[in-house]
């Protein structure tokens, strides 16, 4: 009596390759994420402790009051107030420039669409160094005002690009009509297509946003007084040394991961929406 071999299917082969590289790629993104949650809540001895992948005696002593140190609470603010000002000021300057190039035709503005996106791409490792020699002239290195500058320069190609792909969904024809009934391009922008591009507006806060909240390299050459740092490069000098306080780095990192996602949480619908609306070929 003859046997069959089982024959497995490529395509079986190539569902458990993807799958296999998702699962992987899900574990290495997630688990340092859980294993500053878990850590937050350990004793001394399971922080350190590289079997102790659950907090088996959970403690609330990293949340107690020193966490509420002056500098940690600076920290945070300065955050806060860096983050905060460049979601706004990139947006509020994105919103007419997006405009203006949506309604715009010819070679030129096709042009500057295109170097939107080149603006973009563009690796900000390289130019960190010219960056802090311009702010030195200025005399802005070391302020958060400095910070707020260099991340405006890079928000703003993306988020002006991203308003701009979403304006030129909104039919032109709205803009005529309003301008024959004696409406001026102001009028129209904030009357009108502001009022309509609200979801991708609300998708360039939360990008941006989250971009700055998150961002390490500049901040961490601009800033190097201990009250101007950030809560990313704040974090960074409480390691070292022989003994660096886990617990106290992974509470005050899980406190900082809450902003951005209730922000991200609230607004999820406009997002979503903003992102998949506003994918449309800008020439």
């Amino acid at each position: 009596m003859k046997t069959t071999k089982a024959v497995v299917k490529p395509e079986t082969i190539a569902k458990v390759l993807t799958f296999s590289f998702i699962a992987s790629y899900l574990f290495v993104m997630v688990f340092p994420v859980y294993w500053m949650f878990t850590g937050a809540f350990k004793e001394d001895t399971e922080i350190y402790d590289p079997t102790a992948i659950f907090p088996w005696n959970p403690t609330l002593k990293y949340f107690l009051p020193p966490i509420f140190d002056p500098i940690y609470l600076r920290w945070l603010a300065n955050s806060a107030i860096v983050a905060v000002s460049v979601s706004f000021i990139t947006v509020m300057i994105a919103i007419p420039a997006a405009y203006s190039l949506s309604r715009s035709t010819g070679r030129l503005a096709s042009i500057t669409r295109r170097l939107l996106i080149f603006g973009y791409i563009f690796p900000p490792t390289f130019l960190v160094v010219g960056y802090a020699k311009l702010l030195v002239t200025f005399k802005l290195i070391n302020t958060l005002i400095g910070l707020i500058l260099a991340h405006i320069s890079f928000t703003l190609p993306y988020v002006t690009y991203l308003i701009l792909s979403y304006m030129f969904s909104i039919p032109r024809d709205l803009d005529e009509a309003l301008l024959v009934d004696g409406y001026s391009r102001w009028h129209i922008l904030f009357k009108l297509v502001v009022p309509l591009s609200f979801p991708v507006l609300i998708t360039a806060i939360i990008w941006t946003f989250m971009w700055s909240w998150n961002e390490v390299l500049y901040a961490l050459v601009i800033l190097n007084e201990k009250t101007q740092l950030t809560m990313p490069i704040g974090l960074n000098t409480l390691q070292g040394g022989e003994i660096s306080p886990w617990g106290q780095v992974f509470a005050l990192s899980l406190i900082y991961t809450i902003p951005p996602l209730v922000l991200f949480y609230a607004l999820r619908r406009y997002y979503i929406t903003g992102v998949t609306k506003g994918a449309v070929k800008v020439a």
